[in-house]
């Protein structure tokens, strides 16, 4: 399956940027990651933040505006000097269109510019079988794009999937027949989608797209270097550094689910997907009577399945615990997040007894992060597909020219 890497540079504050032509896109492009970040903004705030000078804002906002992608306000009277006019990110300034493909369900967003979801669309299934989704796209695209305005319907930046990086050879894991997700192995999903969008299509797994998401419009919009860690049908990791989303040379950055738990002996030692997935959960469940699991995760808590699920929650507490170990012992982080395809109120408990476990680990010699819930929860991997385009085309491009504080 083709990929398209739309990762680029999302540092945090104090980058400078340069009065060159040259650098005239990187210029556009620090001006929009700081709105996106702290909303409305002078230009006198902006050149004060980008080291650039007020002439040459005054020509990069005027651009931004007549193209749509910003809004003026109110002018607002400060203590001394002129009024000034705050600038924001106009929401339907572009749109982008986001495809999460789960082993579960089918999301489709529409993100205006700012992030912001015009319109959304879900389907839910038993099994992601290729042609019944490219069928359910069929049903549903033409309806979430006729959900928006008609001048946004002309104004598609491009579409994002988030996917896991494969859907077949899981059949065991996911309780279906061996072969049933065959059909995925002759499908060129960015190719399917590029058709029926009209415009650039990208694509990411699906846990560095969430990750992509917490990033920018969660707890990670204030930490610097991060593991993020989604519990979902299978376990899976991303991974921030310096506040750049880390996808690595084969798109297999913090590949956790393949860590091992152990260190082997008479057998393979079980690797963390075994330990940690909610397969693992729906597996007990449905040996205790409960034919539809995943009801769970949509509210229908009853006291023995919240019982089933706090067992389950103990091991892979004490799993999750080791991965976090083992990958601090590695990198130096601020954070571990974790997050899950889970109501609020699980995932919490699951983080305080994977906080609980890691206590009872030794330590030494090692700066354990902080270990935080994720403030986006089972919508992330969506939100991160519809922000795929954007981040792609207007975020700071890391092989760019960047002058420092």
């Amino acid at each position: 399956m083709k990929t398209q890497s739309p990762i680029g540079d999302h540092r945090s504050e104090l980058l400078h940027g340069g009065n060159q032509v040259s650098v005239g896109q990187y210029n556009e492009r620090l001006v929009v990651s700081l709105l996106r970040r702290h909303g409305w903004l002078s230009k006198a705030d902006l050149a004060r933040m980008t080291g650039l000078s007020a002439q040459t804002m005054t020509v990069i906002v005027k651009r931004l505006t007549a193209s749509g992608l910003l809004l003026s306000g109110d002018k607002t009277r400060g203590r001394v000097g002129q009024p000034s006019t705050p600038f924001a990110l106009n929401p339907l300034g572009a749109v982008s269109i986001g495809i999460k493909i789960g082993r579960r369900s089918l999301d489709l967003i529409a993100m205006g510019f700012d992030g912001t979801v015009l319109a959304r669309r879900t389907e839910r299934f038993a099994m992601p079988e290729a042609a019944a989704v490219l069928a359910l796209l069929d049903d549903n695209l033409p309806g979430l794009i006729a959900d928006l305005p008609a001048e946004q319907q002309t104004r598609i930046l491009g579409a994002g999937i988030a996917m896991p990086r494969s859907l077949a050879g899981w059949e065991a894991e996911l309780n279906l027949p061996a072969g049933a997700l065959d059909g995925w192995n002759d499908i060129d999903i960015l190719a399917e989608v590029e058709g029926r969008v009209g415009a650039k299509t990208y694509l990411l797994h699906d846990v560095s797209a969430a990750c992509l998401a917490e990033l920018c419009f969660g707890r990670g919009k204030g930490i610097q270097n991060f593991l993020y860690l989604y519990v979902g049908s299978f376990v899976g990791g991303g991974l921030v550094l310096s506040n750049q989303l880390q996808t690595g040379a084969h798109g297999a950055a913090a590949a956790i689910g393949s860590l091992p738990t152990g260190l082997g002996g008479d057998g393979i030692p079980a690797q963390l997907i075994d330990r940690a997935s909610l397969t693992g959960f729906e597996a007990m469940a449905r040996a205790a009577g409960r034919d539809d699991p995943h009801s769970f995760y949509y509210g229908e808590q009853d006291d023995e399945t919240v019982r089933i699920f706090t067992e389950w929650a103990g091991g892979a507490a004490d799993s999750l615990a080791f991965a976090i170990l083992a990958t601090a012992s590695v990198l130096d982080l601020d954070a571990v997040i974790l997050a899950g395809g889970l109501p609020e109120d699980r995932t919490r408990d699951l983080l305080e007894l994977t906080r609980a476990a890691l206590a009872g680990y030794n330590a030494k010699g090692v700066h354990l992060p902080d270990l935080q819930q994720a403030e986006i929860g089972i919508t992330a991997r969506a939100i991160g597909s519809a922000f795929l385009p954007i981040y792609a085309n207007f975020s700071l491009d890391r092989d760019s020219l960047l002058i420092t504080s």
